[in-house]
C-alpha cells in the first residue's frame, strides 16, 4: 500500500517491552464520477525496531510504502455492542520522496526497517534490508517478468 501518513505515530511498548506503533494512512484511490478525491484511510500496526524508527522519522503527510498483512480484530465496546476493524499489520515500511534530514547524497527511498547509520547509534539489524529502489532493474517482489501475450483481452498491436 502506498499513502501519506495521517496521524501521529503512537508508539507503545508491551510488557515485555516490545515496541509497537499505530498510525493512519491515507491512500488515494481513482476520483469519484462527480470529481471528488476517493480517500480510503487504514489504521496500520508496526513492531519492533521498524516501529521505533517510524516514531522517529516518520510525520504526519510523508509518503510511505507498506508491505504487510490485513488482519482483523474484533472486541466488545463499553456499551456493550460487538466491534471490529481490519487494520495493516506492517512487516515493512519504506518511506518515499525527499529525504528531509540533512545527509548528503542520502537516499530518498528509505527503509523504515533499519535507521540511518549516523543516526542508529550502532545499533545493526541483521535482518533489516536498505536499499534504493530508484534502480531501473529494482524488482520489490523478487519475481520473473510476466509474460502478458497469452492474455485473450490483450488487443494485439
Amino acid at each position: 500500500v502506498v499513502g501519506r501518513v495521517a496521524s501521529d505515530i503512537e508508539l507503545k511498548h508491551t510488557q515485555n517491552g516490545k515496541s509497537v506503533a499505530n498510525f493512519r494512512v491515507a491512500v488515494g484511490g481513482m476520483p469519484k464520477p462527480d470529481g471528488t478525491d476517493n480517500v480510503s484511510f487504514f489504521q496500520v500496526v508496526v513492531w519492533g525496531k521498524t516501529a521505533e524508527n517510524c516514531q522517529q522519522y516518520l510525520a504526519k503527510g510523508k509518503q510511505i510504502a507498506i508491505d504487510g498483512r490485513l488482519d482483523q480484530r474484533s472486541w466488545q465496546a463499553q456499551d456493550g455492542s460487538r466491534r471490529s476493524t481490519v487494520e495493516i499489520v506492517a512487516d515493512r515500511v519504506e518511506f518515499l520522496g525527499s529525504n528531509t534530514s540533512s545527509q548528503a547524497g542520502a537516499s530518498p527511498h528509505r527503509s523504515a526497517d533499519k535507521a540511518p547509520k549516523d543516526q542508529q547509534g550502532g545499533f545493526q539489524d541483521s535482518a533489516s534490508q536498505f536499499y534504493d529502489n530508484t534502480d531501473a532493474d529494482y524488482d520489490s517482489f523478487n519475481s520473473d517478468p510476466i509474460d502478458m501475450t497469452d492474455d485473450p483481452n490483450d488487443p494485439q498491436f
